[in-house]
């Protein structure tokens, strides 16, 4: 079994990069990064095309890949953050220069539409931090801003959820993947696809009707990727809507009812599109606790 590659924590006076590798980065919202930065002892580094404006996106593809890349060479940056997500991350993720990540690994930061490149480094075993981004900080709880520094320092915290009646008792322990499940279905058949064998799968989403949910799900079932996920750690799952005619399930429904039978299943855990967004590490193992008190998903570090 290959190595998991841990990249070094930070230490003060660290660097970190911001960059736009989707939508493009608001000036106001720039700032709110540089300041969480600085509040915790450490350097912000805009990468060289942080606030163009191509469409949407920050930058056309390749400034956006150019500017991981940057973070990546750049011997002053310690870890990478992305300002914001939306759509555009797969777009530019063939540009980047994996090699020289492999060769010199650092902490990525971000989620929802920055799941493909967790997803991607993941295949290579090197761990990443599922986390909020800058664009949140004006909506998000104390307790998920520390997150994010805890994980920076080397002191990752547990997340814990209250009861929820249509949880599954049990434990497991395993790898944590995953993330946004719309990006998770749209990587199928890439080789951006986490290899999920035997790990502990979070899962959040924004903004999809039940529907479509089901057909998600239902595509990485009947892709085999669901067969041996041991576990799973479902965060919100934000302004779901329906039909005019009920779909007639809720997600987390959805959810037990194509994954492996009598596996932990954890609903409500404190990640995705809210003002509870804890940080966790993909790829690293946790412990995924279910009973009858609620859950907890605590990092084996």
């Amino acid at each position: 079994m290959a190595r998991t590659i841990i990249p070094p924590f930070l230490d003060p006076g660290s660097g970190i990069a911001l960059i736009a590798p989707s939508r493009h980065a608001d000036p106001s919202i720039v700032q709110l990064a540089k300041d969480w930065i600085k509040e915790n002892g450490w350097v912000p580094y805009p990468a060289p095309n942080l606030g163009i404006k191509k469409n949407q996106f920050g930058g056309t593809d390749k400034q956006r890949a150019d500017d991981f890349n940057w973070s990546i060479s750049n011997p002053k940056v310690h870890a990478i953050w992305a300002i914001r997500g939306g759509y555009g991350a797969v777009k530019m993720v063939d540009y980047i220069n994996w090699e020289s990540f492999k060769q010199n690994p650092k902490w990525i930061i971000g989620f929802s539409d920055f799941t493909i490149l967790l997803s991607h480094i993941s295949k290579e075993n090197i761990m990443g931090i599922h986390s909020w981004m800058p664009i949140q900080i004006p909506m998000l709880k104390n307790k998920s801003l520390i997150s994010l520094s805890k994980i920076l320092k080397g002191n990752a915290d547990e997340l814990k959820a209250k009861r929820h009646p249509k949880n599954v008792n049990g434990k497991t322990l395993g790898k944590l993947k995953g993330g946004n499940l719309s990006v998770l279905y749209s990587l199928l058949g890439s080789d951006s696809f986490p290899k999920l064998d035997g790990c502990i799968l979070a899962l959040e989403d924004l903004d999809e009707y039940k529907y479509h949910i089901d057909r998600m799900i239902i595509a990485l079932k009947r892709a085999g990727a669901l067969d041996k996920v041991i576990g799973i750690a479902m965060g919100s799952f934000s302004d779901i809507k329906d039909n005019a005619e009920n779909f007639g399930q809720e997600p987390y429904e959805i959810i037990k009812e194509n994954f492996p039978k009598n596996i932990p299943l954890a609903i409500g855990l404190p990640f995705g599109h809210e003002s509870d967004n804890e940080a966790f590490i993909t790829g690293n193992t946790y412990e995924l606790e279910v009973n009858d008190s609620g859950s907890r998903l605590a990092p084996v570090l």
